[in-house]
């Protein structure tokens, strides 16, 4: 087994290229990715397109404003409509014509909302409107009875009238804002350790480390492939070390060679991008052993199946990044709605392997979160890795 190390670190002097692209992608893509998906201020988009122009209308996007979920970006109808298409934001909010003045007739202002699909942001974008417009209503009623008793006592011409009825208004308002109905507080409650510290940076540097350490572990193992074309395997086969050996040293080399790159990606990520990947380093190294297991074993089992490296070239990258996506490593699970992609997630070791690192580095859980996902891990890699077997006595020499 050690020979077959000891070439392995040989071939590699001459054929390192490869992993290095495989160490630069996911780096470039965690930086890249990471600062395009947790850029921002954390607001929801909320296209407006305000038909109305009124006093009422632009106190209605104060309103707004003022709840501090939303940013506001005011826009004409064609832009909303393109962004709420091109899914830039979920709904695109609409002030027609006449809604002032259906506020001063006591009727019911109407609004109208652009959306291309039902969300929860949807919802509660309604009951904050509601609340909204009740406000207003409120304070332009309190306005109005202010400016009538004051009119019984004073005489005011047109424009003074304007300017009290706008400061009597901008005051209720601010005392709206100082005495609240409801106070409330809250706290975070961890399961031990630091308080949760999620951001886009970890979830890149999680998901592309587990991500492209898989075409690591897989194409250190297809060098079988190209032993085999070379006819180099015969001669391997007929040595006198067993078929058991071989593989091993095959699998110890590609997971010295996967690790390597992974702690070097974690180093980075904890060093560089801030992500606690310490924070319970026995369940990472946990963990990541099982997966590196689970992912060599497949190698194996790939390279038992197919017949040229050529063929690897082409099914591997697929199968790879197919399972990288339903296992969450592209993408936050917590997003996906679909119970079928949710339930797909369990039968990959991306799947596995990303929810129990994020729940020991993210959610702060203990080592009893990784104790189930290392051992589904450890039993797909016997099963790799048996199957692997079997096909490799099956086969005719």
């Amino acid at each position: 087994m050690l020979k077959i190390i000891y070439v392995r670190l040989l071939n590699l002097k001459s054929n390192y290229i490869p992993y290095l692209i495989f160490l630069a992608l996911p780096l470039i893509f965690m930086f890249v990715f990471g600062s395009a998906m947790g850029n921002g201020d954390g607001k929801i988009l909320l296209p407006v397109y305000d038909s109305d122009k009124s006093e009422y209308s632009l106190a209605l996007v104060r309103e707004l404003e003022s709840v501090g979920t939303y940013n506001i970006a005011i826009m004409d109808m064609e832009e909303l409509k393109r962004q709420v298409s091109e899914n830039s934001a979920e709904v695109g909010l609409v002030i027609p014509e006449g809604f002032q003045k259906s506020i001063l007739d006591g009727k019911t202002p109407g609004l109208e909302m652009f959306i291309t699909r039902e969300s929860p942001n949807l919802y509660s974008l309604e009951g904050v409107l509601l609340g909204s417009i009740q406000r207003i209503n409120y304070n332009i009623s309190i306005a109005d009875g202010t400016i009538a008793f004051l009119e019984k006592h004073l005489e005011l011409d047109a424009e003074g009238r304007a300017s009290l009825k706008e400061r009597v208004y901008q005051l209720t308002g601010e005392k709206w804002n100082e005495r609240l109905p409801v106070a409330v507080s809250g706290s975070v409650v961890n399961s031990g350790g630091s308080e949760a510290s999620y951001d886009m940076y970890t979830q890149t540097s999680i998901g592309f480390t587990i991500a492209f350490s898989m075409f690591t572990f897989i194409f250190a193992v297809g060098e079988i492939l190209e032993e085999k074309q070379n006819r180099v395997w015969d001669r391997i086969n007929v040595s006198p070390l067993s078929k058991f050996r071989i593989y091993s040293g095959n699998l110890v080399f590609a997971c010295i060679l996967g690790m390597a790159q992974m702690f070097i990606m974690i180093l980075i990520g904890y060093g560089v991008l801030g992500v606690n990947w310490l924070n319970n380093i026995l369940g990472v190294i946990m963990v990541l052993f099982a997966y590196t297991f689970c992912t060599v074993s497949l190698g194996l089992l790939m390279s038992s199946v197919v017949r040229t490296s050529h063929q690897l070239q082409v099914i591997a990258p697929v199968l790879l990044v197919s399972s990288s996506m339903i296992g969450g490593c592209y993408w936050p699970l917590e997003i996906v709605d679909s119970k079928l992609l949710l339930a797909a997630s369990k039968i990959v070791p991306q799947g596995w392997a990303m929810n129990a690192l994020k729940d020991i580095i993210i959610y702060n859980q203990g080592m009893s979160a990784v104790y189930l996902p290392s051992a589904v891990l450890m039993m797909m890699g016997v099963l790799f890795m048996g199957t692997a077997l079997q096909v490799s006595e099956s086969a005719p020499t």
